[in-house]
């Protein structure tokens, strides 16, 4: 679980030059995206393009941590209540620096007039908050700011000297066919039983997750105590590969929950917009649409603060309880690119796995959808037991392909000629997984699949079979990915990683009868279920050019680790140590 670099420095609401009392009314935002408020904003302002328009942030952080976790009795919040509280749900600007700014400019009227300015239609005024800046010298201060209802009046006086304005969110695009996240701000000005109007339209920043050629300051994870050996030696040894990579920042440790799988229930994410100092950008931890889950409940009950906000999907289809379709593990983003088809992905492009005929929940889907830059690219995953994409596939850094990375995916081929290759060179009796229970607890396996040697492998039809079905699988999603993304076949790294089906040592998939749906999908007729054989090396930590990966405990001949060899032999070759 990654937690990428912090964001630009945040800065203050900057405008730009007074200019000249106006003929009619002008209001203005930073509609040419350069961070000021000027002049050269006037153009096209009324309506929001790709290329031009003024963009504002969901101000959902909650900068004085007054958000609550427990109601007064001490009762833990339901998800929604968790989820309602942050710096934009109530008419204080308590986050200044995340308005954006806006500025009407100076019009001349007589005494008697007056002005309203409002944010329309109605389905955007509900998800948005306007603000007056009363002491434009003390712009970063909340007292500075009133909160503007839409029949509030700005007087003669006001409209005369041109009036200083923020804009933020309230929410995200959730849904764009209920709201894209377009707003008009509108001025209109009544004076001499005249209506004089202007107005400019902005959009909320998109919600984008991270990729894997931006820089990373922290580790994520839960944290564990002498009743959970597993997971303290776990954290040991991740903080021990954090050290290595360069990392000054300690390990982050979720301690409201239980569940160590932390990739699987948050996404870190961003949304940002153009200031006069660089980018200003607000983090939006997603929780995954498990709503059961109580490990995605400290995306709130921990993360949340300031400069850091959250995004829970509600409702919808398969999102009530633990699907792992869900899970942020089926969600990975390909770093920016363009499209063998010319479309554009400047900040990257999502994948998800789909489970055959079932789809990740809707409301995840539309929310990803919503931000429109990085629109979801589905694979097939429902061939494996948990169903996640980051089973087999995932982009690293690479300065040899044009595109500044490459894919690398799981290959059981090579797997299986590192076997037969130890067979044939007298390793055929020693134990296919090396992993020695009495000195290491950090992977579950079975007692028969310890005992089993490299041969009685490589004679095992089924085995053989289940691996030839998931590659596969593996082939035609890697055949999705090519003809999308333009890489080279030949730079595509291939990792050794060998799969089996549930029945084949180490247990299946506990259900518990507590009237949830199923974690995992039944498996058909005539189909496996798989996993990895051993810790797949593929589902490690991308940390610049430095890879955390799972240790494969494979056979070893004279000493040496065939399967963490090869691995290294194979990230290797995109200058990954």
């Amino acid at each position: 679980m990654l937690l990428p670099s912090k964001p630009a420095v945040l800065a203050a609401l900057h405008l730009g030059a007074t200019l000249g009392t106006c003929k009619s009314p002008v209001i203005l935002a930073d509609t040419n995206r350069d961070g000021i408020v000027n002049s050269e904003d006037a153009d096209g302002r009324a309506f929001w393009t790709s290329s031009r328009g003024a963009i504002f942030l969901p101000n959902v952080g909650d900068s004085s941590n007054r958000c609550p976790n427990v109601d007064l009795q001490g009762n833990p919040l339901s998800n929604h209540e968790l989820a309602s509280c942050n710096d934009a749900s109530g008419h204080l600007l308590l986050e200044p620096k995340f308005a954006a700014p806006l500025k009407t400019l100076p019009f001349e009227v007589a005494d008697g007039g007056f002005a309203h300015i409002y944010a329309s239609p109605d389905g955007a005024s509900s998800r948005v908050r306007i603000f007056l800046n009363d002491f434009p010298e003390r712009a970063n201060e909340t007292s500075a700011w009133r909160f503007v209802d839409p029949e509030f009046s700005l007087n003669a006086s006001q409209i005369r000297d041109g009036i200083t304005l923020g804009i933020d969110g309230r929410e995200f695009v959730k849904n764009s066919a209920i709201w894209d996240g377009k707003v008009t701000v509108r001025f209109d000005v009544y004076a001499n039983s005249t209506t004089y109007s202007d107005a400019v339209q902005l959009k909320i920043a998109p919600v984008l997750t991270h990729h894997h050629l931006q820089s990373v300051t922290t580790l994520l994870s839960t944290a564990a105590n002498a009743s959970d050996p597993v997971q303290l030696e776990f954290l040991r040894q991740l903080d021990a590969g954090r050290e290595a990579a360069g990392l000054a920042a300690p390990l982050y440790l979720f301690n409201q929950s239980s569940d160590i799988w932390a990739q699987d229930f948050i996404e870190p994410a961003y949304a940002s917009m153009p200031g006069r100092d660089g980018p200003v950008s607000i983090r939006i931890m997603l929780r995954s649409a498990q709503s059961t889950r109580t490990g995605g409940r400290q995306v709130f009950e921990q993360l949340r603060g300031e400069g850091v906000g959250g995004f829970q999907p509600e409702g919808g289809r398969r999102g009530f309880g633990h699907l792992e379709i869900n899970s942020f593990g089926n969600l990975e983003t390909i770093p920016p690119y363009v499209s063998k088809s010319g479309i554009k992905y400047p900040v990257g492009r999502i994948i998800q796995g789909k489970h055959f005929e079932k789809l990740p929940v809707e409301t995840m889907t539309n929310f990803l959808n919503g931000q429109e830059l990085q629109k979801p690219l589905l694979l097939e995953t429902g061939w494996l037991l948990i169903g996640h994409v980051d089973e087999f596939v995932q982009f690293v850094p690479s300065n040899e392909t044009g595109l500044g990375f490459t894919i690398a995916i799981a290959d059981t081929a090579s797997a299986l000629d590192f076997l037969r290759n130890a067979s044939a060179a007298g390793h055929g009796n020693v134990r296919a997984v090396s992993f020695n229970r009495s000195v290491e607890t950090t992977f579950s396996v079975s007692e028969e699949e310890l005992a089993t040697t490299v041969d009685q492998l490589l004679a095992n039809a089924t085995f053989r079979e289940v691996n030839a079905y998931a590659q596969r699988h593996i082939d035609a999603n890697l055949e999705i990915l090519l003809a999308e993304i333009p890489l080279a076949r030949e730079d595509v790294i291939r990792v050794p990683v060998l799969f089996k089906d549930l029945n084949m040592g180490g247990g299946g998939f506990s259900r518990a009868d507590d009237g949830l749906p199923s974690h995992t999908d039944e498996v058909m007729r005539d189909e496996w279920l798989v996993a990895s054989f051993s810790p797949a090396a593929i589902n490690g930590i991308v940390i610049g050019l430095h890879y955390l990966s799972p240790k494969p405990w494979g056979p070893v001949a004279g000493g040496v680790d065939l399967f963490e060899e090869a691995v290294k032999s194979a990230y290797g070759r995109a200058g990954m140590d």
